[in-house]
């Protein structure tokens, strides 16, 4: 019997919603460890769309910390009025971006000279270990597992992105299904040439 795959690529309830931690995004996560220690009580995360930066904005929440997501479309006057309540209350302000500040479109001068001051930490591109235990979780996350060859395969193929990794674990997981097999070798083969 075929088992007929949905279009509905849900996670499973009680998915983990853990950081992986790698040489790709250690040093942006030991900064946001130290908000105590920033000297304008401010930092900006920037890093690629789905590299884990509502994960450690969620962290830095708990810590006590004031987040604006999105912060490159936040109107000037919010920004700046953030700014200055960090400031005054010592609560640190975490801003998070895509994009580097020099990339915003901050017409404010003071605002300029300010976000200029504030400290940067930037999550880089995912590494080996990263798209490893990324591929895992994100199967895991999804009720499948990998086979060590396969996800040998992989790592050594797939484009260094964190979308392509979540794109190919919703891929490999979807056809795992349609094809009632496991997420081997052959499969991932299937899913790298499509």
């Amino acid at each position: 019997m075929r088992q007929i795959a949905l279009p509905l690529d849900e996670l499973r309830s009680g998915a983990s919603s853990s950081l992986i931690i790698t040489q790709s995004n250690a040093t942006a996560f030991a900064g946001l460890s130290s908000a105590s220690g920033w000297a304008k009580r401010c930092a900006i995360l920037t890093g690629p769309a789905r590299s884990g930066k509502s994960l450690m904005a969620r962290y830095f929440s708990g810590q006590n910390g004031t987040v604006i997501d999105d912060a490159e479309a936040s109107p000037a006057e919010t920004l700046f009025n953030a700014w200055n309540r960090s400031q005054e209350s010592g609560v640190p302000l975490l801003l998070i971006s895509r994009w580097q500040p020099a990339e915003w479109n901050i017409t404010l001068p003071d605002l300029q000279s300010r976000l200029g001051s504030a400290l940067l930490l930037d999550i880089g591109p995912p590494d080996d270990e990263m798209i490893e235990q990324l591929i895992q979780k994100q199967l895991a996350d999804r009720g499948a597992a990998i086979s060590i060859d396969a996800l040998s395969y992989v790592k050594r193929r797939i484009e260094r992105s964190y979308g392509a990794i979540e794109k190919f674990a919703r891929s490999a997981n979807a056809l795992a299904l349609a094809e009632n097999a496991p997420v081997n070798l052959s499969l991932v083969k299937k899913v790298l040439e499509s």
